[in-house]
C-alpha cells in the first residue's frame, strides 16, 4: 500500500501540480512585474486548500463512487456544482477580485484548485484499485489534466463575470458545462474499472472531447486577459481615486 501511495503522489505531482505551475508561470511571464507577488502565491495556495476541502467533501459523501444502480450518476450530477461553488467563492474573494489583474490571480487559483482536486482523486483511485494497469492510470491522469485546464479557464471566466456583476451566472453555466465533461469522464471510468464498453476507443474519444472543450475554454479565456498597459492604467486610476 505504501508503494501505491508513493506512486500516486509522484504521478499526481507530475500530472497536475507541475503542469499547473508551468502553465501559470508561462501566463504571467510578461506581466509578472505588474502583479503583487504575495497575491500570486496566495492565489495558488488558497486554490490548493479549497481544492482539498472540495475533494474531501466529495469523498466523504461518496460522490465519486460507482453504484450498481446509478453508475457514476452522483459524480456526474453533483460534483460539478460542488467544484464550481468552491471555485466561485475563491475567485470572488476581495483580495483577488478588486485587483485590475484579477483574471491572472483567478487563473492561478483555478489551476491549483484543479490540480489539488485531481491529485487527491488519483491518490484515492490507486488506493481503491491497487492492481490498475499503467495505461489505465495514465488515461485517468490525462482526464485530470483536462480538468486542471478547464478549471483554470473557468477561474478566468468567473473573474470576467464578477467584473460585469454576473459572476454567479457564469459559474452556474460552467457547472452545467462541466456536467457534460463529467459524463465523458464517467464513460471512460466505467470502461477502465468495470469493462462496460467493448472498445477502448470509447475512452479515447471521451478524452479527446474532454480536452477539446477544456482547452477551448482555457484558450478563449486567455485571449481576454488584460494587457500590461491595461493593468498599469487601472492601477494608476485606483491610486488617484
Amino acid at each position: 500500500m505504501d508503494s501505491v501511495i508513493f506512486q500516486a503522489n509522484v504521478l499526481g505531482m507530475l500530472a497536475y501540480i507541475v503542469p499547473a505551475m508551468a502553465i501559470f508561470f508561462w501566463m504571467i511571464k510578461d506581466v509578472e512585474d505588474k502583479l503583487v507577488e504575495r497575491k500570486l502565491y496566495l492565489a495558488c495556495g488558497v486554490g490548493v486548500v479549497f481544492g482539498t476541502i472540495a475533494d474531501i467533501i466529495m469523498i466523504l459523501g461518496g460522490i465519486d463512487l460507482h453504484s450498481e444502480d446509478t453508475g457514476y450518476g452522483a459524480m456526474i450530477l453533483i460534483s460539478p456544482f460542488i467544484m464550481l461553488i468552491f471555485l466561485f467563492i475563491g475567485v470572488n474573494l476581495n483580495t483577488f477580485k478588486s485587483e485590475p489583474a484579477a483574471p491572472f490571480y483567478s487563473a492561478g487559483f483555478g489551476l491549483f484548485f484543479g490540480g489539488s482536486i485531481e491529485f487527491w482523486k488519483l491518490l484515492m483511485t490507486e488506493g481503491r484499485f491497487p492492481d490498475i494497469g499503467l495505461g489505465d492510470i495514465l488515461l485517468i491522469a490525462s482526464f485530470g489534466l483536462g480538468t486542471v485546464l478547464f478549471l483554470g479557464g473557468a477561474g478566468m471566466w468567473i473573474a470576467y463575470g464578477i467584473r460585469n456583476d454576473n459572476g454567479a451566472r457564469v459559474a452556474s453555466r460552467l457547472a452545467f458545462l462541466y456536467l457534460f465533461l463529467a459524463f465523458l469522464n464517467a464513460s471512460a471510468l466505467e470502461n477502465i474499472h468495470y469493462g462496460v464498453h467493448d472498445s477502448v476507443l470509447i475512452s479515447v474519444a471521451a478524452l479527446a472531447g474532454y480536452f477539446v472543450i477544456g482547452g477551448a475554454l482555457f484558450h478563449q479565456a486567455l485571449l481576454r486577459l488584460p494587457s500590461i498597459s491595461e493593468i498599469t492604467r487601472a492601477s494608476e486610476d485606483n491610486k488617484v481615486s
